[in-house]
């Protein structure tokens, strides 16, 4: 503590005798005896605790330590002791300096006494302070004046205990320290005479004359109990029972915020000087891939493998096989380099192999969860070669890095001719071509020739590298040839006058620039949904497949494969060629396709993942809604033939073959006899045509089922028709959810892919094969209810329409039709069926030449959907389950009325689903007409009736409709079968 401060607080005080003092003192009265404990002459503050533990006067929990201000009494000052040694009110006591003082001075004999230092004048003090024994060094016993202060000092005596006073001012001090009893000093001689071992420390006298504190030993000094230890402005220890004042708070402050700024500045100096360190470290070590390796990368064969993981299904090869025709930067036309700087990087032949702010914006990308970041050209073509596109995470950060450092050795090392060159031999432009020379071929024609190619087919080509893998979206497509074909006019590549002349350029099929397969067959098929499916779940193209030699193991059941196939091939073989039956077999316990057949020709068109309209097979989704609002199979509702649904000029809605033999109809025999007007009224009045679309989504359907403006359904969703249109896998796994009593398993064709030392680069997940609820994922046991009464009222069908299973194997299923336009005849013909242990789905169309035609048989019958996929979907599924266990579907428990069959009228009378053959239905003048355009908001957008009823517009076959290219004229919403 400051010794002037000290020098302040003994201002009072009794002075210490210096062997003469000015003012005369009284006689020195008589010393009490002491009792000399048995302590040697060392001494330590430590040991006066155990003096403070003896003596009562003395607090126990002070210590002889300076307690810190708080506020509590007083302005922050010390508190001061009354005459009778207690604390004076509102301050906190205080006793003494840091040391206890002995009880009694040893006697004189015990003492070793040095000669004083020189003695130093004192100032003159009040006769009030002044010594009453005249001066003489003496040892108070007495009590201590009132109000006294104690001198501050490491070795002041306490205030205000008797018998304990500290000495006058301007004399020596001598301190006796009484210590437990022991042995001697070890080097002490003993019995040394004139010395006394347990006598005391002689210390160094006052460094003032009367107020300044007694200087520490010489050799040590025990710091003060009153000190901090650790006084360093910086580390604010503070009591955590006191609370901070404003300044406290402020400096705090400023304290956390120096270390900020000092952190900050470190941190930045390590974002600047650690890139500058690894860029120099990488640019060291990076290697620059070749064109020829690159090449040589992407000509490795893909392979496919069925379940089984052994056998190969196919082998995918490049189609311009080992010899690929590299174009040399002379050979390649200005139009095409014009477009690629225009589309992909305009400054290509300036900058240094990267830009900065390209960079900068994929990193932004990549923080914010976008992709994409401004690439140049030289950077793309580090990306192709090393096949290393990771987008996000830190494996994106590392990869662009590499990417950047790469790509600027490359620009040291190689002339910008040479850049461009090995870019637009390797660069992926989609239709399975890798390089210029091969896309020119893929998209305009094998006989086409790079030199040859015109502006605005190379805008095309340049426009594509962005995104290859969307070289089926045509509206995409458009779009990137004018932005493409724009900037090359806006940069000089292009004349205005050739702007303004060009057309976007026709393309050939992409079935004619498929990739080669070892089978072209209907193997094919499985080829391009495995590829589709691979880049869905994967982000993998066939371009990085190709590079890194990867093996893919499919789904696909060979036994269930060649089966399908020979079930195709037996029913269809004397059938017209025009017939394009599909098939797809779903496993309902895992969602693996098992079985997939997209027609015979591998490059035509894929039926199986072509949306159609169901007709009836679709009636089940109404049977679920209806289910999920507490009603059953045992609800009635008018089926007779026809009905109107709104006003007295609302068209007319008839059932196949005019069917009026239903009139009080359960749900129950509505769908074994495929009421339309019994599920129309379902749709309309019971649960909403949006309840529909959303049960067969529930169910597995992923076709958007939206009405016009994206608002609910029209009525003809009830029946499968207008603009309702499904593919056949979605109709297989939405059939599996009814067979796995509820639990929806997401269809696959991929199980894993493998690298090429046989490791797994990717899995199936497990939750896949687990699935989901469909109906409630609340209630399980309502779940498996909806499931199996839709089972139940589907388990009489297959038999009802003579396409029953082998053995009485429990089986369920829905034909389906759909009516080609005005006419009588019909544009797709279903049959859906499952077991416990299979779903499998039937569809037919017919064209010719790109145009849809009626399904006609070879004998030119009718086709319903009892006539030809009926009997497919039955040889399949008797061939498949052939020695199979026969499951059940378990207990059945109605849900809100019961069911029954019986009705009024001839029950023998069922639409289509009695024609096995080729005999059309009583009426073949069965069309189904549309709800009324102001009924619940769900107009018709396709009315049509037979006879004085609205004329019928044919579906359209143009953008925005799912229906493929083939559909045609015609296409209508009617339903034409009852199955």
């Amino acid at each position: 503590m400051s010794d002037h401060r000290n020098h302040r607080h003994r201002a009072n005080e009794p002075a210490w005798p210096t062997g003469e003092d000015p003012a005369p003192r009284a006689a020195k009265p008589p010393q009490k005896p002491q009792q000399q404990e048995d302590r040697t002459g060392f001494w330590s503050p430590l040991w006066d605790d155990d003096d403070d533990a003896k003596s009562p006067a003395r607090p126990a929990s002070g210590h002889g330590r300076r307690e810190r201000p708080s506020g509590h009494g007083g302005s922050g000052s010390h508190a001061r002791n009354d005459s009778e040694g207690q604390a004076s009110a509102g301050s906190h006591a205080r006793k003494g300096g840091d040391h206890a003082w002995p009880e009694a001075e040893p006697p004189a004999a015990a003492r070793r006494v040095e000669p004083p230092s020189p003695p130093r004048p004192s100032p003159p003090r009040r006769a009030a302070n002044a010594s009453p024994n005249g001066g003489a060094p003496v040892w108070p016993s007495g009590e201590e004046a009132p109000n006294a202060r104690r001198a501050a000092g490491p070795h002041t005596p306490p205030p205000g205990r008797p018998g304990k006073q500290g000495p006058p001012p301007g004399q020596a001090t001598r301190v006796v320290r009484p210590r437990p009893a022991g042995p001697p000093r070890p080097g002490m001689p003993p019995g040394r005479p004139g010395v006394d071992p347990n006598g005391p420390t002689e210390v160094m006298p006052p460094t003032h004359r009367s107020t300044g504190p007694e200087p520490g030993l010489l050799t040590h000094r025990e710091p003060d109990y009153d000190e901090e230890l650790y006084d360093d402005p910086d580390l604010d220890y503070e009591d955590e029972d006191q609370p901070l004042s404003a300044s406290d708070r402020k400096h705090r402050r400023k304290k956390i915020w120096r270390r900020v700024r000092r952190g900050g500045y470190v941190l930045t100096a390590l974002m600047i000087i650690g890139p500058l360190i690894g860029f120099f470290i990488a640019y060291q070590t990076v290697e620059v891939p070749t064109p020829e390796s690159v090449a040589a990368q992407q000509q490795q064969v893909v392979t496919l493998k069925y379940n089984d993981g052994a056998t190969d299904f196919s082998k995918i090869v490049p189609s311009d096989g080992l010899a690929r025709t590299f174009a040399k930067y002379d050979e390649i036309p200005d139009v095409v380099k014009h477009a690629v700087f225009a589309a992909e990087d305009s400054e290509f032949m300036t900058n240094p192999g990267f830009d900065i702010k390209g960079v900068l914006n994929a990193g932004w990308n990549q923080v914010t969860g976008g992709r994409g970041g401004g690439s140049t050209i030289t950077q793309q073509y580090i990306k192709q070669a090393t096949g290393d596109d990771e987008a996000s995470g830190l494996g994106g950060y590392s990869r662009k890095a590499l990417e950047v450092v790469k790509a600027y050795k490359m620009n040291n090392t190689y002339s910008k001719e040479d850049i461009l060159e090995a870019y637009l031999n390797t660069i992926y432009f989609g239709r399975s071509a890798n390089g210029v020379v091969a896309a020119a071929k893929a998209y305009f024609g094998r006989d086409k020739q790079l030199k040859d190619v015109t502006p605005s087919e190379a805008a095309l080509l340049a426009g594509m590298i962005q995104s290859p893998g969307k070289f089926r979206d045509e509206a995409y497509m458009h779009r990137r040839w004018n932005y493409v074909i724009g900037q090359m006019a806006e940069k000089g590549g292009l004349s205005p006058t050739d702007r303004q002349a060009a057309a976007y350029p026709a393309l050939i099929p992409i079935e004619e620039s498929r990739p080669v397969g070892v089978d072209s067959g209907p193997n094919a098929h499985i080829q391009k949904a495995v590829l589709e499916e691979v880049e869905d779940e994967t982000k993998l193209t066939l371009a990085q497949l190709r590079q890194r030699g990867y093996t893919v193991v499919t789904t696909i059941d060979k036994r269930a494969q060649d089966l399908a196939v020979e079930a195709v091939n037996s029913v269809m073989g004397p059938q017209p060629p025009n017939l394009l039956p599909a098939l797809v077999a779903v496993k309902p316990d895992t969602g693996e396709v098992v079985a997939y057949y997209g027609g015979k020709n591998g490059n035509g068109l894929d039926w199986a993942a072509t949306q159609q309209e169901p007709g009836s097979s679709f009636k089940p989704f109404d049977l679920v809604a209806l289910l999920e609002t507490g009603k059953g199979l045992g609800e009635v509702y008018d089926g007779s033939s026809p009905r109107q649904f709104g006003g007295p000029d609302s068209p007319k809605i008839r059932n196949a073959g005019n069917d009026n033999s239903c009139k009080q109809c359960p749900v129950s025999l509505a769908m074994k006899k495929s009421i339309n007007t019994v599920f129309y009224d379902i749709a309309l009045n019971s649960v909403g045509t949006q309840a529909v679309a959303n049960a067969a989504h529930q169910a597995g359907i992923e076709t958007d089922l939206q009405g016009t403006n994206g608002g609910a359904p029209d009525g003809n969703i009830a029946i499968g028709g207008g603009t309702t249109r499904v593919s056949t896998i979605e109709m297989a796994s939405a059939y599996a959810t009814f067979a796995a009593n509820g639990i929806h398993r997401k269809p696959h064709l991929v199980s894993k892919i493998l690298t090429p030392d046989g490791g797994i680069f990717w899995e199936q997940p497990a939750s896949v094969a687990q699935g989901q609820p469909a109906f409630d994922k609340e209630d399980l046991n309502h779940n498996q209810m909806i499931a199996r009464n839709v089972t139940e009222s589907l388990r009489p069908i297959p038999k009802y329409s003579k396409v029953e299973c082998a053995n009485n194997r429990d089986c369920a299923g829905k034909t389906g039709t759909h009516q080609l336009g005005e006419t009588a005849d019909n544009a797709k013909a279903w049959m859906v069926g499952y077991t416990p242990q299979i779903s499998v789905a039937v569809s037919m169309a017919a064209e010719e030449n790109g145009k849809q035609v009626p399904l006609k048989t070879n004998t030119g019958r009718i086709v319903y959907g009892a006539t030809l996929p009926g009997p497919i979907w039955q040889k399949f599924m008797n061939s498949y389950l052939q020695g199979a266990r026969n499951q059940s579907f378990g207990p059945y428990k109605p849900i809100g009325k019961p069911a029954s069959d019986k009705v009024g009228g001839d029950e023998k009378k069922d639409g289509d689903n009695k024609h096995s053959g080729d005999n059309p239905p009583p009426n073949t003048n069965t069309q189904t007409n549309d709800p009324p355009t102001d009924h619940q908001n769900n107009p018709s957008t396709d009315p049509s009736s037979p006879g004085g009823d609205p004329t019928g517009t044919s579906e359209p076959n143009g953008p925005g409709n799912n229906c493929p290219p083939l559909c045609g004229p015609g296409g209508n919403n009617n339903t034409n079968d009852g199955g």
